[in-house]
């Protein structure tokens, strides 16, 4: 199990204690830490919805939400997540250095349990489709096999937060509204990916270093980008 799987393990279930989760975690602190960081997380949310936020933060992210036109009702984790935006805007609402945009999603995925309430497990068309609009995008035609899906937040920004499974890869996807003009390749050492320009503003295909492979990441990334579109009003 490597770290990846650990959280999606733990953000879908995160009272499961398996053999090799806990072999895991026995090895891995950072691993170890984000599983006492999801314990804490639930009873953040609730205190979420009594927090006051900064004036004109609700305005922002009421902006993004208008450009939903879906007529279904999302279910109750898209909103719990939405409260969980808020709350942890808030509480980390402070000045810090300016980071690039791959610095910034590094540190999401490094931390995400501050960030992230999402589904897991196997996502449906109409819930990729919910987390889409929140960030102006929609589907064109269908991301595969989707196992991990969220409305997160990122310097401010709504971003889409997909995993998705390719055969025996997992990649995640994140779909981003700040627009760039050039591709963007990282590493660290837990994460390699490219952030690519993209109608909806930038799209970033993300991979574990502890994959078999090094995947060929700007055909990956044409290849989901294709699959979302700009959301229509």
């Amino acid at each position: 199990m490597n770290c990846l799987e650990f959280r999606q393990l733990k953000l879908s279930d995160p009272d499961c204690i398996s053999e090799e989760a806990s072999l895991h975690q026995s090895g891995c602190p950072e691993c170890a830490r984000f599983e006492r960081e999801i314990h804490e997380l639930d009873a953040s949310v609730h205190m979420a919805l009594t927090v006051a936020v900064p004036e004109g933060f609700a305005a922002k992210v009421l902006l993004n939400q208008s450009l939903q036109a879906h007529p279904r009702r999302p279910k109750r984790w898209y909103w719990m997540s939405m409260a969980a935006s808020f709350f942890f805007a808030v509480v980390l609402f402070q000045w810090s250095p300016a980071e690039t945009l791959d610095e910034e999603i590094i540190t999401h995925l490094d931390h995400e349990a501050h960030q992230v309430h999402g589904n897991s497990g196997d996502i449906s068309e109409d819930e990729v489709r919910n987390v889409l609009f929140a960030v102006g995008g929609d589907i064109d035609h269908s991301l595969g096999s989707v196992t991990y899906a969220s409305i997160c937040l990122i310097d401010d920004m709504l971003v889409a937060h997909f995993v998705v499974k390719d055969g025996k890869e997992t990649y995640t996807l994140i779909v981003i509204p700040q627009e760039i003009d050039e591709n963007m390749p990282f590493q660290t050492r837990h994460w390699r990916g490219l952030i690519v320009p993209h109608p909806t503003g930038s799209l970033a295909v993300i991979a574990s270093t502890q994959t078999e492979s090094i995947p060929d990441f700007l055909q990956v990334a044409k290849r989901y980008g294709a699959s979302i579109k700009r959301a229509t009003i």
